[in-house]
């Protein structure tokens, strides 16, 4: 089965657009995009380019994050079919928890994780980042402070966005 070279995985909203926004001062193409279901992906689509979508692993009650557990469990399946289906090459992470099940089947099929540790994070890691730390090739980070969390690991080149 041929390998996808690059994918993109991110969750819908303003992750997605900082990804896209990234993509375009690199120069880079991915050849799929994976993000979480939302309105801005058919935009994506009528663009041409490859986007597949994921569940959401939690559903919000206002400010109330809860775990379902057969959403997961779908969720989980969705991202092994993904992985198996594009047998990423590379896939470049931005973005929270839903990205997290898809990078680790990605790992377990060879691929090179890196993941862009969100804006937001200046002083702390985020919970996605401590969980893709143990599979990451690189993880970037935007803030200077952030460097010693993340060891050898770490890439700071400036703000990305």
């Amino acid at each position: 089965m041929k390998r996808t070279h690059f994918v993109l995985i991110t969750d819908r909203g303003g992750h997605l657009h900082n990804a896209l926004m990234l993509m375009e001062q690199l120069k880079q193409s991915p050849q799929a995009i994976i993000t979480t279901l939302g309105p801005d992906i058919d935009s994506l689509e009528a663009e041409g380019l490859s986007v597949y979508r994921l569940p959401h692993l939690f559903k919000w009650f206002g400010k109330l994050r809860v775990l379902n557990p057969f959403s997961m469990a779908f969720h989980l399946m969705k991202a092994f079919s993904l992985a198996l289906k594009l047998r990423p090459a590379k896939v470049v992470s931005l973005g929270a928890s839903n990205v997290v099940p898809f990078c680790f089947w990605a790992k377990l099929l060879g691929a090179q994780i890196y993941h862009i540790e969100c804006m937001n994070q200046v002083k702390n890691p985020s919970i996605t980042a401590k969980l893709l730390f143990p599979i990451c090739q690189d993880i970037y980070v935007q803030w200077d402070e952030l460097l010693t969390q993340f060891g050898s690991k770490a890439k700071y080149a400036g703000w990305v966005l």
